[in-house]
């Protein structure tokens, strides 16, 4: 399913920087810039522009909602004879430095003066040189290196025309939108490294120019998501070894340059894998289990209002379907364990398995009870054994011949919790939490409702084995 309104709010709510910080960095743009215009830099500035992801509007939230953005601000300005690239940046840095305000923020990079604006974000100020080539008058812009003291051709604001020439072939912004929901992944699932320049690029070549004459693949957010990533994971399976992508409008110029081979096996892994999650959550007809498979994707904030209320009324439903009003605890003790087996696994809190399937080995989970973590071990446990509050659980995981797990296998457990009491604590949970020691996981028993516990063998990021639903009803 597409749950085109659930995208809505996502990057209103969670993806886009937010409107008072656009304001703001504006307002300090509009500052230093009649600052500069009015100072002693000597060279002449023809024009500011915003560049890179502020100019092709797919900046995007901080990862850590107080943490610091980038922005970069350009200086077009004529040559000044005489001076050699790196004098440009030189004596911008002294021009600012020798103002109150910006004095203690700037700092050199290689091609600009930065100023920090303290947990808010970072604005990159690059000069660029403007000249007239030869006799047709036509302008080529330079970028300056001030560490290797050289010019550096550049595209100046080809590369955002070409961008948002893309976007207007998808139309509604649908483009945008999508690059800002690649990049939140990129930047919150920490799997993959990518500039934002080459991303962009990857994500603009998916857009044809035959898309003018149908756009039934850009209808809506999550529809143009699924076909530029579909897309991207074809032409990225297309290339074993890492291929050049050209800047569109400066010939010669690899955004890939800087790229190892094992970077582009990395990030060609996990487009494949992410494709193939969009497809999934995309194709699913259930509601409650497509929020799950997005959630896979794009994290726990996605439609993140539903997640509580529709966890308890799926199990008080099976509940009174069962036990005729009673909870499900009250229900499991009159009917048994057997109903147990009647435990949707599909739950919007619960999250879907996050690792790629290598194997299907079978997992065995054991517990006995615990009181306090680090406490004598008291009598076993077996799955769906009721058990009362203010205690705790160990699980232990081994595999299905009795034999331990190697230690060169991780065993990752989801912990999952149901009924009103978890739910009005804000722990339903459902989350993965690594072992303690290994193959080992303590868990204190706080809320009446029936949980499960649930082990995974992991190695490299992919999934060799996993067990049943270990079940503990406390009452």
């Amino acid at each position: 399913m597409k749950h085109v309104d659930h995208f809505a709010s996502f990057l209103n709510e969670t993806v886009n920087l937010n409107q008072t910080r656009i304001d703001t960095l504006q307002q300090r743009v509009g500052a230093v810039s009649s600052f500069l215009r009015q100072s002693e830099y000597k060279p002449t500035i023809r024009s500011f522009a915003a560049q890179g992801s502020w100019a092709h509007r797919t900046i995007i939230k901080p990862v850590n909602a107080d943490g610091e953005f980038d922005a970069d601000l350009v200086l077009y300005v004529d040559e000044v004879e005489g001076w050699n690239p790196k004098d440009y940046i030189v004596e911008l840095r002294r021009v600012l430095w020798d103002h109150k305000t910006y004095g203690d923020k700037t700092s050199y990079k290689t091609r600009c003066v930065q100023i920090d604006y303290a947990n808010d974000f970072h604005l990159d100020l690059v000069p660029i040189v403007v000249r007239n080539a030869g006799a047709s008058g036509v302008q080529v812009c330079y970028v300056c290196n001030r560490a290797e003291d050289k010019f550096e051709q550049t595209d100046g604001s080809g590369f955002a025309d070409w961008w948002l020439g893309r976007n207007q072939i998808v139309a509604g912004n649908d483009l945008l939108k999508a690059a800002r929901i690649i990049k939140y992944i990129r930047d919150t699932k920490g799997t993959f490294s990518a500039k934002s320049v080459l991303l962009t690029t990857l994500i603009g070549n998916q857009v044809w120019d035959a898309d003018r004459f149908s756009n039934s693949l850009f209808v809506d957010v999550p529809t143009t998501l699924k076909t530029i990533v579909g897309r991207l994971d074809e032409w990225l399976q297309a290339h074993f070894e890492l291929p050049p992508v050209y800047n569109p409008v400066l010939a010669g110029e690899s955004f890939t340059r800087n790229w190892t081979q094992d970077q582009y096996e990395n990030f060609r892994d996990k487009v494949h894998l992410y494709r193939n999650w969009i497809d999934e959550a995309f194709d699913e007809r259930d509601n409650d289990a497509s929020i799950q498979k997005w959630r896979r994707v794009l994290g726990e904030k996605f439609a993140s209002g539903v997640a509580a209320s529709r966890g308890v009324s799926v199990v008080a439903a099976l509940a009174e379907g069962v036990a005729r009003g009673q909870d499900l605890v009250a229900a499991v003790l009159q009917h048994g364990k057997q109903l147990l087996q009647r435990m949707p696994r599909v739950l919007p809190h619960v999250q879907a398995v996050p690792y790629l399937e290598a194997g299907s080995l079978r997992i065995i989970v054991d517990a006995c009870e615990e009181r306090y973590e680090g406490a004598p071990r008291g009598r076993r446990l077996e799955s769906g054994d009721a058990i009362g509050s203010s205690s705790g659980i160990r699980f232990f995981a081994r595999l299905g011949t009795g034999m331990p797990i190697s230690p060169e296998y991780q065993i990752s457990w989801q912990v999952v919790n149901t009924d009103r009491a978890a739910a009005e604590a804000g722990q339903l949970r459902g989350e993965f939490n690594p072992s303690k020691p290994h193959a080992e996981r303590w868990e204190a028993t706080k809320y009446r409702g029936v949980h499960w516990v649930q082990a995974f063998m992991i190695k490299n990021g992919r999934l060799y084995g996993q067990s049943e639903r270990f079940f503990v009803v406390l009452i």
